[in-house]
């Protein structure tokens, strides 16, 4: 079995059989209707140590079942967390892999493809940035801050061209289409609660 092989190794640590772990994990997860992502990055002999004496965890099958959208919670959890974010974002929590099952690079381009997100790129960026992201731009300009995303908006139009702006957001941000909006907003209560964020 290919995935048993990539998960064996050569000296199992003392006290615990990584070999027979691998292979109870393994088993569990051949009943899931899809199998959890595992990174090649991932110390497995840590992580099977970890579930054999009760640290860590496997994937929860009910994070590797499809809703009735056809998503993964994952998905769901990752089109609201990488909304806004900058379109380069290479780092993510390891809860999307650990618990959730899923690769959120891969994920996010696949979000992507299907029209759940889109990348913005053009000067409208601006006006999802934070006051104190605009202040920066205007104290490193020599620019005096602005009290509101208001009055530092009209100040940031007025004093850079919109090829300027373009140059400093590119290269741009995720922001939900409107399939993803629908996604999040049916899911509110899911995202915040395996979030731990109040809903808006």
């Amino acid at each position: 079995m290919a995935l048993f092989d990539f998960l064996k190794k050569e000296e199992p640590q003392k006290g615990v059989n990584l070999d027979a772990e691998v292979a109870k994990i393994v088993a569990i997860y051949e009943t899931y209707p899809e199998f959890p992502v595992m990174s090649p990055d991932r110390n497995v002999d840590e992580w099977v140590a970890s579930i054999a004496n009760g640290t860590g965890k496997i994937v929860p099958k009910e994070s590797m079942i499809r809703n009735e959208d056809g998503l993964l919670p994952g998905e769901v959890l990752l089109l609201d967390w990488v909304n806004e974010k900058d379109s380069t974002t290479g780092v993510f929590p390891e809860f999307f892999e650990m618990e959730l099952g899923i690769d959120p690079v891969a994920s996010t381009n696949e979000l992507l493809f299907a029209d759940y997100l889109d990348i913005l790129n053009d000067a409208s960026v601006v006006d999802y940035w934070s006051l104190s992201q605009l202040n920066e731009v205007f104290e490193d300009n020599g620019l005096n801050k602005c009290r509101t995303k208001e009055e530092a908006i009209k100040l940031l139009k007025k004093e850079f061209t919109t090829d300027y702006i373009v140059n400093m957001v590119d290269p741009g941000i995720y922001v939900l289409m409107d399939k993803g909006q629908v996604i999040v907003d049916k899911y509110a209560e899911f995202i915040h609660d395996y979030l731990d964020t109040p809903p808006e």
